[in-house]
Formats: structure tokens, sequence, C-alpha cells
């Protein structure tokens, strides 16, 4: 659907349906998805931090994307890639400002369910509970990041091969050279794209929930080494 409306003059609206579709197929999963036993939780006094929740590879790769999409919208912007120009030899003016709108949003959005699924009171009456609890907890954060460096590799990719395939056109000025480095720019951001997507659809399956630490079950309540 984004793509689709790239071929029109609703180009500036296609990284928010992206986006949205994204979004919207992750609250579906999540609709479908088992979660455990949600009774009252007891106390505790462990201090929950964001960072040991959070995937940081994945984290490391959203940054450098968000770098990168940031370069893009600094240089010079090519054509709408519609036909517009072909037709009646001008074009509206291409802006990014919606594209760099909704990744902030997203990013923003993606820190704070974070944030607050990590914060969350704690479920379960015991051991057993308490880390089918957390085991969701680690899941559930780690396929909202996902899904959130999904969406900036795919904006990465689609503006790689946008200003790739501009330069290559070195009748209107560009540089074959810079258009081959881009192409594969937007190549390695298209598998950085599938690794994270892919990891929706086929994520490995949550830590079974009987067990603590490593070498350690809880077996009536007691741990047993």
């Amino acid at each position: 659907m984004a793509f689709a409306l790239t071929r029109t003059y609703l180009f500036d609206l296609a990284p928010v349906v992206l986006a949205l579709a994204v979004v919207i197929g992750m609250l579906a999963g999540e609709a479908v998805t088992p979660r455990p036993a949600r009774s009252r939780g007891t106390a505790t006094l462990r201090t929950r931090r964001v960072r040991d929740y959070v995937p940081r590879t994945a984290l490391t790769v959203t940054g450098l994307l968000g770098v990168g999409i940031g370069v893009f919208a600094a240089c010079r912007v090519p054509d709408r890639p519609d036909h517009e120009v072909q037709y009646f030899g001008s074009a509206e003016p291409v802006s990014l400002a919606s594209t760099l709108a909704t990744l902030a949003v997203m990013a923003i959005l993606t820190a704070l369910t974070v944030w607050l699924v990590v914060r969350s009171a704690q479920t379960g009456i015991d051991e057993l509970e308490h880390a089918a609890d957390e085991a969701w907890r680690h899941a559930i954060v780690r396929r909202v990041v996902h899904s959130c460096a999904a969406v900036f590799a795919a904006v990465f990719t689609a503006l790689g091969f946008w200003y790739a395939d501009d330069q290559l056109d070195w009748r209107g000025g560009g540089s074959p050279p810079w258009g081959f480095a881009l192409s594969l720019l937007a190549g390695i951001g298209l598998v950085t794209f599938a690794r994270y997507a892919g990891a929706l659809g086929w994520s490995p399956p949550n830590p079974d929930p009987t067990m603590t630490r490593k070498g350690e079950a809880v077996v009536d309540g007691s741990r047993v080494t």
C-alpha cells in the first residue's frame, strides 16, 4: 500500500500508511497471542531496568538506520517518483517531513510502550507465575522493538533505492558510482528489514516459565538446582 502511494500525488502519506500497517499487524498479533495468567501479584523489592529487557542489537541497528535516514533527508531530495514530470514537465516539490515525523512518533511510542511494560505491576502469586510474567514481559518488549526496527529498515531501504535510482541517471547529472553504492546500502537495509520483520512472524518461543536462572527450576514453590 505504501509503495502504491509513492506513485501518486499522495506520496507524503506513504510512510504514515506503512507505520499504521505495522502497528495494526502488531495489535492483531498480540490479540491472538496467549498470555500468562493475570492474577493479582505479590509485592517485590526488585527494580526492573529498561536496559535489561530491550534487545541491544536491535536498538543499535535502529539508531544507525535513523542516522542514515537523517543523512538522506539532509541531501538534495530527488524528483517525485511518479509520472508528473514526464507528463506535465513539473511536479510538486518532495518533502521528507512526513517521513521524519512518522518515524519520530514511532520511536516515541515504542519507548513509551517499552517503559510501561517494564514498569507494569508484577502478576502471579508464586515463583512459577512470576517467571511466566517475566517471560511475557521480555517477549512483548522484543516484539515491539523489532517492529520499530522493521519500520526504520523499510523506510531506509525505500530511500536508498530512490536516491540510487536518481544517481544512476547520468544524463540527469547523476553519478553511477554513487548510485551503485547507494544500491548496496539499500540492499543491506532490505536484509535488515527481512531480519526484523521475519522475527515478528517466527519469533523464538518464550522461555520456559519453570526455569528461573541457569541450572535452577521451581518445583512446588521451591528452587531445585
